[in-house]
C-alpha cells in the first residue's frame, strides 16, 4: 500500500495480528529448540530464558517512557505510560519467578545475545526518533508472549520446572490475549497517518525477527 493511502483500522488490526502470529511462530521453534538442546535439565535452561526476559523488560520499560514523553499525542503517551507501568508488573513476576528457582539474593551475570542487543539499539533508536512506532515493538513483544505460553509451559511441565515458578508464562497465556487485542484496537483508532502507520508496521516486524534472532542464539551458560 502506497504511503499516502492510510489504511482503516481493520487493517491496521489484520495486518499487525499478521505480523505478531510470524513472529510468534519463529520465537516459539527458536525458544523450543534452545530447550530441547543438551543437556537435558530444562531448569537451567528456563533460568537463562527468564534473565532474558528481565533484561528486555527493564529496556522496555525505559524506552516507552522515553517514547512518551517524545510523542506528540497525550492519548499515545498516556497509553505507552500505562504499559510502561504493565512492564514493570511484568517484571516483578520475572523475578519472583527467579526467587523461587533459587536466586533470592543476586541474579547471575547474563550476557546478552547477539539479537537481545540489536533489539535493545533498535528499541532505543525508535523511542527516539519515531515514537509512535515504539507501539508496534509493545505489540509483537505482548502478543508473541501470549502466543507461545501454553507451549512453553507444557514443554516445562514435563521437566524439572515447578509449576510455582512458572507464574510469568501462565500470567501470559491468561491475560495478554485480551491485553493484545485492546492496544491493536486503541493503536489501530488512533493511528491514523500513512506514514506512522507504516513506521509502526516496520517496527513490528524487525522486532519479530529480532526477538527470534535472539532466542535462536540463546545459551544456558
Amino acid at each position: 500500500m502506497a504511503a499516502s493511502q492510510p489504511r482503516s483500522p481493520m487493517e491496521m488490526v489484520e495486518t499487525i495480528q499478521a505480523r505478531i502470529s510470524a513472529a510468534a511462530r519463529s520465537y516459539r521453534v527458536a525458544t523450543v529448540r534452545f530447550l530441547m538442546r543438551p543437556p537435558l535439565s530444562l531448569r537451567p535452561k528456563y533460568v537463562a530464558f527468564l534473565l532474558d526476559l528481565a533484561q528486555q523488560g527493564e529496556h522496555m520499560q525505559q524506552v516507552l517512557a522515553r517514547a512518551a514523553d517524545r510523542v506528540n499525542d497525550e492519548q499515545l503517551a498516556t497509553l505507552m505510560r500505562h504499559h510502561q507501568r504493565e512492564e514493570r508488573t511484568r517484571s516483578q513476576l520475572v523475578l519472583s519467578d527467579l526467587r523461587r528457582l533459587g536466586f533470592a539474593e543476586q541474579l547471575p551475570d547474563r550476557a546478552m545475545t547477539s539479537g537481545d542487543a540489536a533489539l535493545r539499539a533498535y528499541g532505543s533508536n525508535l523511542s527516539l526518533e519515531r515514537p509512535k512506532a515504539m507501539l508496534g515493538m509493545l505489540l509483537v513483544f505482548l502478543g508473541v508472549a501470549a502466543e507461545i505460553s501454553p507451549s512453553i509451559v507444557r514443554l516445562l511441565s514435563v521437566g524439572s520446572v515447578p509449576r510455582e515458578a512458572m507464574r510469568w508464562l501462565l500470567q501470559r497465556e491468561s491475560s495478554d490475549t485480551q491485553a493484545v487485542r485492546d492496544l491493536l484496537s486503541q493503536v489501530a483508532e488512533l493511528v491514523r497517518d500513512p506514514v506512522e502507520q507504516n513506521q509502526l508496521l516496520e517496527a513490528a516486524e524487525v522486532t519479530g525477527e529480532l526477538l527470534a534472532l535472539g532466542a535462536g542464539a540463546r545459551s544456558a551458560a
